[in-house]
């Protein structure tokens, strides 16, 4: 299923909070494992694609794991 920038926008903001920084990192934000896990189980239930919590906590800002769910996840 194809899925837009928007609405995983709207995941992140769920998730974090409406005043959550989609320029800043999930834990910079407030985020911490048992949310990136949760946030993971929404992506996978959005979009079919299985998603690491890690890289929902590694990645340096919204944008940055936006791309890497659009582009199919990481090889």
């Amino acid at each position: 299923m194809r899925v837009s920038t928007e609405e995983l926008a709207v995941l992140w903001k769920e998730m974090l909070g409406d005043e959550a920084d989609l320029n800043t990192g999930f834990i910079a934000n407030g985020g911490d494992s048992l949310k990136a896990v949760l946030l993971a189980d929404r992506i996978f239930k959005l979009t079919g694609q299985e998603l690491d919590y890690l890289e929902i906590l590694e990645a340096p800002d919204a944008a940055t794991l936006f791309r890497t769910v659009l582009a199919g996840g990481r090889d």
